[in-house]
């Protein structure tokens, strides 16, 4: 076994090692045998494609394994290696192609190439070139490409070859990298949209080239069925193209040349599982896409052509359509649906060949439209197409009731009743009839309205209540239902007074109290509250169980309205709420009525009256009171008050100095303020200040009087508290010596002042105060009477007075008869001759004489001082100069003597 195994071996390890020394050996160089450009290039429009064709020289059965080739393109001009690849050994003819960025015309192309066998390669084959166009002696400069189309963001480089007599110093943009000469290339070029119709154009050296962008097909969902059951139809989604001729797409299915987005295959659609490709090509590429199924699994008939409708009533009608003679569905099961004026109707009607079916719970009066589609009953698809439209109207009905409520206004009652809308009326409504009457046996009245009225007056005698009205709408298919409503008595608001209500949104939300009287649920209705329009109320009914309501109507920003809720009854409708307000309050457009302004010593006085009530717009809160002087610096209003009582409508301003003023009054609600009201007045505080002048004086004399008044009363009181009685003085002798009317000295004391008022024709008499002095007097005492006697029995008669002289010559004389020493107080006078009242020293000089009553009224304190304001002096003359002897009477030092001259 070991001798028969070795010999193997052995040759098996020498064919081994004979190989290796053949492998060292230098390995062939290949032979190039062509290189040419890929297309015809007949327009000179731009080559891509270099292919090369070359053979290898390796002796026969002695070729290595495995054997690459190296290969390596040059620009020739410049030598610069643009492309270097290393290929595999290709089967059979060895020749290999290769796409240039730019197009090979630009410039010339060489190319060479080495066989490699793992590390060991061959020398390179000589360079083998492919001409450009750049070494042709053109006259004209070329730019390549032209009519070039590439895709969407593919970069595209052109290259400009310039005639021989412009290529020096040329770089203008965008041809900025020179490869030859005579070449110029520019940077990839790229666009991220089709371009236009027209295209793309470059420019080089006075010439150009037109480039278009577009898509490659990329059609999408390839969907084959069958319409008809005689044919297949396939349809898909197309792709993006460019807008140019040269993006233009051809499809096919199955072989079959095609449309754009449809083909119809005549085949049969009873071969069961079926198989459909589509290809679509362009100049940019190819798109192949397939779509596998059965036919009758793929049913979507087409629309059939539906004839008028038969049979048409009030509420219901039948549609009838028919399917084309050549297809097969007259025995097909389907299923079909109907739309009714833009709705689909849920319902659906099926049966084998399909041909009519029927609407009901139509409105009467009413006019449609409608349409069909069909479908597969057994392996439904997809809906067919829908029929065009068939249009017609129902027949006329008898209405429904009709909604009616009333309104009280201005002390009378109105029956209101609504339109009825085209779903109610059911046809042409041709009048309303009304019959109105009570529960008693009376006949009853029956009243005829027109289509346009929409109101009725109750008369007085039939508001007073237990009456009922009855009203019914008719067409030409006969009368509705009544409805009624029995007559509320005028006074049925029961005296509730309106509350506030704001609106919100454009609408009024309101909430009652559920009533126990409510038999059939609530009304709620509402109008302007100052129109005097009849019937303008609106209304809505309520059910039984609600107790609010958000009310949605045509409001009017700024106008007040009435709402009012009723309770429905078996009678009479029973108010349960009324309400009043604005659904958006706005500011006043009126102004406050007859603005007056009085004036009352300092104090302007403000009054006006309240505005139309049509022209507050809203809920008045008050009132801004402003005034203006006529002097040039106030510029502006200044606001004085802003009264927040919309009941008080007077303002007292106090101005503090005189001019012309305007003054004004603006009423505001929430939204703000009024147009103002004005007056204008002049103010005169001369006027107050004079007027205040006199009553601040007759107002001090008052409290002087008053003061004065008051002090007699208290010196009496006073008097007869601080002294005692005084015994009174005795006089012996005579007092008085002369043959006539005498003056007598009486003491007040001694002689009340009633008394002195008692006497008789005082005006001659002689009103002499003589001070008190210690001194005595001789007095020539002639009469035995006392002064006071006589005094009350002689008269001062003018006429038979003898003149009065007055001895002013100073003689002491003794009285006896005066016991209280306070009285012998000496009498001395002036130099002047004026008696004056006070504590003067003794005047020892008898010359002095005394002027016939010349006196003055002199008040002393009671230290026998004047004072230092005095009074005015009243002198009284006496015609005569007769001495006439004094007494001194005792008085006390505060008090007034009084000489009286009769």
């Amino acid at each position: 076994m070991a001798s028969s195994d070795f010999w193997p071996l052995c040759a098996l390890l020498s064919l081994a090692v004979v190989q290796g020394k053949q492998y060292a050996l230098p390995l062939p160089v290949p032979e190039i045998v062509r290189v040419y450009s890929d297309g015809n290039d007949i327009h000179d429009f731009g080559v891509w494609k270099m292919n090369v064709e070359w053979r290898d020289n390796f002796p026969v059965g002695n070729k290595p394994e495995p054997v690459t080739y190296d290969v390596e393109i040059f620009h020739t001009e410049q030598m610069r290696l643009v492309h270097k690849e290393t290929i595999e050994d290709p089967m059979g003819t060895h020749r290999w192609s290769w796409t240039s960025p730019l197009p090979l015309q630009c410039t010339s192309h060489s190319v060479r190439l080495r066989t490699r066998h793992q590390s060991h390669t061959s020398e390179w084959t000589p360079l083998y070139t492919l001409k450009g166009k750049d070494i042709d002696d053109s006259s004209e400069s070329n730019i390549y490409p032209q009519d070039y189309v590439a895709r969407v963001g593919e970069g595209i480089v052109f290259c400009c070859i310039l005639k021989k007599q412009s290529h020096a110093g040329f770089s203008p943009p965008p041809f900025t990298i020179q490869i030859s000469n005579r070449t110029y290339i520019t940077e990839p070029v790229r666009h991220d949209d089709v371009s236009s119709v027209s295209g793309f154009d470059i420019l080089c050296d006075y010439t150009g080239a037109t480039y278009f962008i577009g898509y490659a097909p990329d059609d999408q969902n390839l969907t084959c069925e069958t319409r008809d059951l005689n044919s297949v139809e396939c349809h898909w989604i197309p792709g993006k193209t460019g807008k140019s001729r040269m993006f233009n797409v051809q499809y096919k299915v199955n072989g079959r040349n095609c449309s754009v987005d449809r083909c119809v295959l005549d085949d049969s659609v009873d071969k069961g599982v079926m198989n459909w490709t589509l290809i679509a090509k362009n100049s940019l590429g190819e798109k192949m896409i397939s779509d596998v199924a059965d036919p009758k699994h793929r049913v979507r008939l087409k629309a059939p052509t539906i004839t008028s409708a038969v049979l048409v009533h009030a509420r219901n009608a039948t549609l009838e359509w028919q399917w084309d003679e050549k297809s097969k569905l007259n025995s097909f099961p389907m299923i079909c649906q109907v739309e009714v004026n833009g709705h689909t109707v849920q319902e659906t009607f099926n049966g084998s060949g399909l041909k009519s079916l029927v609407l009901t719970d139509l409105q009467p009066f009413t006019g449609y439209s409608a349409r069909v589609r069909c479908g597969s009953y057994e392996h439904f698809y997809k809906w067919g197409d829908w029929s065009t439209l068939n249009t017609f109207s129902t027949k006329e009905d008898i209405p429904e009731a009709v909604d009616m409520w009333m309104q009280i206004l201005n002390g009378h009652t109105y029956v209101v009743w609504k339109s009825l809308t085209a779903n109610q009326s059911h046809g042409i409504i041709t009048g309303y009839e009304l019959l109105l009457g009570s529960t008693t046996d009376e006949p009853k009245e029956h009243i005829s309205k027109a289509t346009n009225e929409h109101c009725h007056k109750v008369s007085a005698k039939r508001a007073e209540g237990d009456y009922f009205m009855f009203i019914s709408a008719k067409n030409s298919a006969g009368i509705s239902p009544p409805s009624k409503i029995t007559i509320p008595n005028l006074q049925s608001d029961g005296g509730i007074i309106p509350d506030h209500i704001s609106g919100l949104n454009d609408s009024f939300s309101i909430s009652w109290d559920p009533s126990p009287n409510s038999s059939c649920g609530y009304v709620v209705d509402w109008f302007p509250t100052y129109s005097t329009e009849q019937c303008a109320v609106k209304w809505m009914k309520i059910s039984s169980g609600v107790s609010n309501a958000t009310i949605y109507s045509d409001f009017e920003n700024g106008v007040k309205y009435t709402l009012s809720v009723y309770a429905c009854t078996s009678g009479a409708p029973q108010l349960l709420q009324r309400r009043e307000g604005y659904v958006k309050e706005l500011a006043p457009v009126g102004k406050v009525q007859n603005l007056t302004a009085e004036q009352h010593g300092k104090d302007i006085k403000l009054s006006w009256k309240d505005m139309h009530e049509e022209e507050k717009k809203g809920f008045i809160l008050g009132y801004n009171v402003y005034y203006k002087h006529s002097s040039e610096d106030q510029k502006y209003d200044i606001l004085m008050a802003s009264i927040r009582d919309p009941s008080v409508r007077t303002h007292t301003l106090s101005i503090l100095r005189s001019g012309n003023y305007i003054f004004k009054v603006k009423a505001f609600t929430s939204a703000g303020e009024g147009p103002e009201s004005d007056v204008y007045r002049y103010v005169d505080q001369q006027v107050y200040t004079m007027v205040s002048s006199i009553l601040i004086v007759l107002g001090t004399l008052a409290c002087i009087i008053a003061i004065i008044v008051l002090f007699c009363i208290k010196r009496e009181w006073l008097q007869s508290k601080l002294y005692s009685d005084t015994p009174k003085p005795v006089f012996s002798g005579e007092w008085l010596t002369q043959d006539f009317h005498h003056c007598y000295v009486m003491d007040k004391i001694l002689l009340s002042e009633s008394e002195v008022l008692m006497v008789e024709n005082p005006e001659p008499c002689l009103q002499v105060v003589p001070q008190v002095q210690k001194a005595q007097q001789e007095v020539d005492l002639k009469s035995k009477d006392p002064p006071w006697t006589r005094y009350y029995n002689d008269v001062c008669d003018p006429q038979t007075v003898s003149p009065l002289t007055i001895d002013l010559s100073y003689t002491e004389v003794s009285s006896p008869g005066i016991q209280n020493p306070t009285y012998n107080i000496p009498l001395s006078l002036p130099d002047d001759a004026n008696l004056v009242l006070g504590y003067m020293p003794q005047i020892q000089n008898g010359d002095n004489q005394l002027q016939p009553c010349d006196v003055k009224f002199v008040q002393m304190d009671s230290a026998g001082y004047q004072p230092q304001s005095q009074g005015s002096s009243q002198t009284t003359e006496i015609p005569n100069e007769t001495s006439l002897p004094l007494s001194t009477a005792s008085v006390s030092s505060s008090e007034y003597l009084l000489h009286q001259c009769l």
